[in-house]
C-alpha cells in the first residue's frame, strides 16, 4: 500500500465530506426560511407575506447575523467527518469506552449546545419584540427577559435531546441502502420526511422542557437577574402563564423541531455521500495523464486505515455479479500481457481470502472467551446412535450390572508415583508430605479461596460489573456489527465463480475456486457455533442473520454451478459430504 494511494483515497472522502459541509450550510438558509414563512404567516396577505420573507434572507443583516452558526455548523461538519472515516475501535468494559470516548464526546455536546444556542439566538431576531432580547423595559426598569431565556434555553435543551439519544451511546455510520437510487432522489426525500418526522418528535420533548421551565425557571431568572444586575421578570413564574402562553409554546416547539431537523439532516448528508457507489478499475491504465491517480479495486481493498473506502470496494465487487457488469468481469478473467498470468483474479481472490481469513481468526478467537460454550462441546463429529441401538445398550448395561461377572479380587489401590522416591542408598523415602508442601498446600487454597470471593464479589456488587466487567459475547457482537464488508465479499466472490463457468475462457478462477470453497464452510462453521448463544445480551443478532445468510447464499451459487465437478475439485470425501447438502438443495 502506497502512501500516494493511500492519499488518494482520502482526498476523495475528503471531497464527499466537503459536499456534505457544504450542503450543510445551504441547509441553514432554507431552514430560516421554512422558521419565517411559519411566524410570518398571514393568510389576508399572502404577497406580503412572502415578499417580506425573501427580503429578510437576502439582507445583509441576515448574512452577517448567520455567520456564528455557520461556523459552528463547519465545526461539526469537520467532527462528523473524522467520526466517519476513523477507523472503529473496540472498548471491551464502559470504563474503557469512556476513557477512549470521553474527549470525542465531551466535543460533540459542546458543539449540539453551540448549534442549539446559535440557532435560538438567530430565530429569535426575527420575533416579535418580546422576544428578541434578553433585557427589556418593565416598570421603567430594566428586568431579565424570561421569554428570551425561554427560547435560548428551548435550543440549548433540543441541542442536549438529539446528543443524548443519537450521539451518546452510538457513534455515526455510514448507512448503505439496499435499493440504490439517485443522489438528488435520495436528498429530496430525506428533505421532506425530516421535516415532517421533526415536527412530530419535537412536540413532547418541547412539553417537558416548557415542565421543567416552569419548576427551574424562577432560579434561572434569579441567577441571570443578579448576574447582569437587573430586576426579576415574573411573566412565566406560574404554571398556568406558561401553559396559555400559546404563541411562545408554538415558536419554542418550532425552533425545536428547526434544530433536530439540522442536526438529523447533516449526519444523514454525510451518509449519503458516503455511501455513494464508486466504481474502481480492475486494472490501471498504462497512458495515465500527469495529476491524476487511479485507485485498482484490489488497492482499495487493503484500505484498512480508510474503512469507507474498503468498504466501497467490497460494494463494487458486490455489484459485478449482474448481468451489466459483464464487461469488467472479463478483466477480471484476462491474462496478463506480456506473460500469460491471471495477475489480475491471482490478486484480487488472495486479498478478498486474506480479509475473510482475517475475520474468521478474530472470530474464532472471540468465540472461545464466550462462557455459554465453554462447558459442552460445540460440535461431535460422530454420528448419532438409533433408537435400536440404544435400546441395545441399555438392555446390556442391565444385564451386566444384574449377572455380569465380578472380580474376585478387589483393585490394589492406585500410589501416586511421587509420593515416594528412592535414595542412593536404596532406603525409601517417606511419603507424608513435608512442611513446605503442606505450607504451598495451605497458600493455595487461601489464594483460591480470595479469588473466588474476589470473582464473586465482582459479579454481586452493584455497578462494579457494569462499569469494569466485559458483558459475555461483546467481542462477537462487535465482529458481527463490522460484517458488512465480508457480507459483500462473499457474494461477490462466488458470483465470480458462478458467472465464470461460461465467462472464463481460460479457467484461472478453477485453481482458486477449492480454496474458496473451504474459506467459506469454515466461515460458516464457526456462525453455526454461535446458534442459540447470547451475544452480549441479545439472542436474536440481526448481523448474525444476515451474516449467515450471506455465506449460505454464496455456497448455494457456486454449488448449483459446480455440482458436476466437486469431486473432481476435492479429494476429501468429508469436503465433499459437507457440500451435498447444498447440491440436494439445489437438486429439489
Amino acid at each position: 500500500m502506497s502512501a500516494a494511494t493511500v492519499l488518494e483515497c482520502k482526498k476523495l472522502c475528503l471531497y464527499r465530506c466537503l459536499t456534505a459541509v457544504a450542503l450543510s450550510i445551504m441547509m441553514q438558509f432554507f431552514l430560516l426560511t421554512v422558521f419565517l414563512l411559519f411566524v410570518n404567516f398571514h393568510i389576508f396577505h399572502l404577497l406580503n407575506w412572502i415578499t417580506e420573507t425573501f427580503s429578510l434572507m437576502f439582507s445583509f443583516y441576515t448574512w452577517l447575523s448567520i455567520m456564528p452558526l455557520i461556523s459552528a455548523v463547519i465545526i461539526y461538519g469537520i467532527l462528523l467527518g473524522k467520526s466517519h472515516l476513523a477507523v472503529k475501535q473496540y472498548y471491551g468494559t464502559r470504563f474503557k469506552w469512556i476513557l477512549g470516548t470521553v474527549v470525542r464526546k465531551s466535543l460533540f455536546l459542546m458543539i449540539h449546545i453551540a448549534v442549539g444556542f446559535l440557532t435560538a439566538w438567530l430565530y429569535a431576531r426575527y420575533l416579535h419584540v418580546d422576544y428578541r432580547s434578553l433585557v427589556y423595559q418593565c416598570y421603567g426598569m430594566d428586568c431579565i427577559n424570561s421569554y428570551y431565556l425561554f427560547l435560548v434555553g428551548s435550543g440549548i435543551s433540543a441541542g442536549c435531546y438529539y446528543f443524548f439519544k443519537e450521539n451518546l451511546r452510538h457513534e455515526p455510520e455510514v448507512e448503505y441502502p439496499i435499493i440504490q437510487e439517485k443522489k438528488l432522489v435520495k436528498l429530496r426525500s430525506l428533505l421532506y420526511s425530516t421535516l415532517y418526522k421533526s415536527l412530530m418528535k419535537s412536540f413532547v420533548p418541547s412539553m417537558f422542557y416548557a415542565f421543567a421551565f416552569w419548576i427551574f425557571g424562577d432560579i434561572i431568572n434569579a441567577r441571570f437577574a443578579r448576574f447582569f444586575d437587573l430586576e426579576v421578570d415574573t411573566s412565566l413564574s406560574s404554571f398556568f402563564s406558561v401553559l396559555t402562553n400559546l404563541r411562545i409554546l408554538f415558536y419554542s416547539w418550532i425552533l425545536q423541531s428547526q434544530i433536530l431537523s439540522n442536526m438529523n439532516l447533516m449526519q444523514k448528508f454525510f451518509s449519503i455521500l458516503l455511501a455513494e457507489e464508486m466504481q474502481f478499475v480492475i486494472e490501471k491504465n498504462p497512458v495515465v495523464t500527469e495529476g491524476q491517480k487511479e485507485v485498482t479495486l484490489v488497492e482499495a481493498l487493503t484500505m484498512t486505515q480508510v474503512p469507507i473506502v474498503q468498504t466501497l470496494a467490497a460494494l463494487d465487487l458486490f455489484n459485478m455479479t449482474g448481468t451489466s457488469a459483464a464487461n469488467r468481469r472479463k478483466e477480471i478473467y484476462a491474462l496478463s500481457i506480456p506473460g500469460g498470468h491471471p495477475y489480475n483474479w491471482n490478486q484480487l481472490s488472495s486479498q478478498c481470502l486474506a480479509i475473510i481469513n482475517a475475520f474468521i481468526e478474530d472470530l474464532t478467537t472471540s468465540v472461545k472467551n464466550i462462557s455459554t460454550m465453554k462447558s459442552a462441546p460445540l460440535f461431535c463429529q460422530t454420528d448419532k446412535p438409533t433408537a435400536t441401538e440404544a435400546a441395545e445398550k441399555i438392555l446390556l448395561r442391565q444385564y451386566n450390572e444384574t449377572y455380569g461377572i465380578r472380580r474376585m479380587v478387589s483393585e490394589p489401590p492406585t500410589t501416586n508415583i511421587g509420593s515416594s522416591s528412592t535414595t542412593a542408598g536404596g532406603a525409601k523415602s517417606s511419603s507424608t508430605p513435608t512442611a513446605v508442601q503442606r505450607i504451598n498446600e495451605q497458600f493455595e487454597h487461601i489464594s483460591k479461596q480470595i479469588e473466588q470471593a474476589l470473582n464473586t464479589a465482582f459479579h454481586t456488587i452493584p455497578g462494579v460489573f457494569y462499569m469494569f466487567g466485559e458483558p459475555d459475547g461483546a467481542r462477537t457482537a462487535f465482529l458481527l456489527s463490522n460484517s458488512q464488508i465480508i457480507v459483500w465479499l462473499t457474494q461477490g466472490l462466488a458470483g465470480i465463480c458462478a458467472e465464470s463457468l461460461v465467462e472464463d475462457k481460460y479457467g484461472v478462477v478453477q485453481v482458486a475456486l477449492p480454496q474458496i470453497i473451504r474459506t467459506l464452510l469454515k466461515l460458516k462453521g464457526e456462525l453455526d457455533k454461535l446458534n442459540n448463544v447470547n451475544l452480549n445480551g441479545k439472542k436474536l443478532d440481526r448481523n448474525l442473520i444476515t451474516l449467515k445468510n450471506s455465506v449460505r447464499r454464496s455456497l448455494y451459487k457456486i454449488v448449483s454451478v459446480f455440482g458436476d465437478y466437486l469431486r473432481d475439485l476435492f479429494d476429501d470425501p468429508m469436503e465433499i459430504r459437507s457440500l451435498q447438502c447444498f447440491v440436494n438443495y439445489q437438486e429439489v
